[in-house]
């Protein structure tokens, strides 16, 4: 009997735990949705292409394929929701490379990021 109940303590436990964390995993999902996407901008010169990828990737090129601030040095990212910054991880380190990007907005349509000061919007693609 004792080993019924503890069973059926666990079953409700578990299933509990289950939606706190589907709900965090939500809430995770609302904050850092541009993860995943592609994102691109125009400049005078070209087009930029942008993407975070959920395996941990990171690509940022124009699109003539030539790589954006040094960024074909740097091909993985973290992601601190709470500082709401990205940290580019790179395999060396190169004079004037940025590597901590803050997300200033995102919405369904629009990232803007802070690279060192310069502000660049950008649009899902």
């Amino acid at each position: 009997m004792k080993n019924v109940i503890f069973i059926l303590i666990l079953c409700v436990f578990l299933t509990g735990c289950n939606n706190v964390v589907q709900a965090d995993k939500e809430n995770f999902n609302k904050e850092v949705g541009f993860i995943g996407e592609s994102w691109s901008r125009t400049t005078e010169y070209d087009t930029e292409t942008i993407s975070f990828d959920e395996d941990g990737t990171f690509h940022y090129s124009c699109a003539c394929g030539n790589p954006i601030n040094n960024s074909d040095i740097c091909d993985q990212y973290t992601y601190n929701v709470e500082t709401k910054e990205i940290k580019l991880v790179c395999y060396e380190k190169v004079k004037n490379t940025t590597t901590l990007i803050k997300v200033i907005r995102f919405d369904n349509n629009i990232l803007e990021l802070d690279f060192d000061g310069e502000i660049r919007k950008f649009t899902k693609e």
